[in-house]
Order: structure tokens, then C-alpha cells, then sequence
């Protein structure tokens, strides 16, 4: 029914939450904020990302962002160096070894959405993802 359509929406995203990041943990001991921070990363190579922007894209605090840079760090996935305009502010740079777990992630990701999806006609998924954005819209207005 209708008025169940914001709980079965919950549970359906913490299913898909729970599994991909059951998937980004076995496969690189990374939470699935982290592969999609690190994939962002890898797919702006050479363009100067700071901390705030990571934080402004997700949506996340400082605080979070900062322990999740900091484990991916420790990790050897990014390098953090200080900007040479504002001593302040850390340029996030995606390493060679953060590159292959990423491509490694994509793959496993990608045989994930395939399970998802199943046998879903690919008009009805993107009939579905349109009236999600229509949904969230509809919120945020």
C-alpha cells in the first residue's frame, strides 16, 4: 500500500547500503562512503579536490569526512598534501595503489548492480529512478 511506500523505501536502501558495503569491505576493507570518495577521486585526477568538497558532495560532516580520509590515508589509497595557496587546506590525491583497488571496487560493484537489477526491464528501472528524483524533489522543495 501507499502509506508503507516511505518504509519499504528505507529498507530497500538499507538492504542495498548493508550489501554494498558488505561487497567494498570484503573485497578492499573500505565502507562504501569510502569507495565512492575514492572512485570520485579517481575519476578527477589532476584536478585540485580539497576535504570541503568531499564533504559538500556526500552530504557528511567534517568530523566523519576527516576519519574517513584519514583510514584511506593510513590505508595507502590517497595522499594528503598541503595546498600551496592556503596552508589550511589539503589537496586529496588518489595514489596508484587507490586507482587498482578502485577499478578492483567497480567490478565488484558492477556484478552487484547486475544481481540488483535482475531481471528488471531497463525501462522500468529508469522509470523508477524518475520517479525517485521526483520524490526527492518534491522534499527538497
Amino acid at each position: 500500500m501507499i502509506e508503507n511506500l516511505g518504509l519499504e523505501v528505507r529498507v530497500l536502501s538499507n538492504l542495498i547500503y548493508n550489501r554494498l558495503n558488505q561487497t567494498t569491505m570484503e573485497t578492499e576493507n573500505l565502507t562504501i562512503h569510502q569507495c565512492w570518495i575514492l572512485q570520485h577521486l579517481t575519476q578527477n585526477v589532476g584536478k585540485e579536490i580539497y576535504q570541503k568538497d568531499i564533504e559538500q558532495l556526500f552530504s557528511i560532516k567534517r568530523s566523519t569526512a576527516n576519519q574517513m580520509l584519514r583510514t584511506m590515508e593510513t590505508r595507502g589509497f590517497i595522499r594528503r598534501t598541503v595546498s600551496d595557496d592556503d596552508a589550511r587546506r589539503n589537496i586529496l590525491t588518489v595514489t596508484e595503489e587507490g586507482i587498482t583497488a578502485c577499478e578492483h571496487l567497480v567490478k565488484k560493484l558492477y556484478q552487484f548492480m547486475l544481481k540488483l537489477y535482475g531481471d528488471i526491464p531497463k525501462s522500468e528501472l529508469e522509470q523508477f529512478q524518475g520517479t525517485l528524483r521526483k520524490l526527492w524533489h518534491n522534499i527538497e522543495s
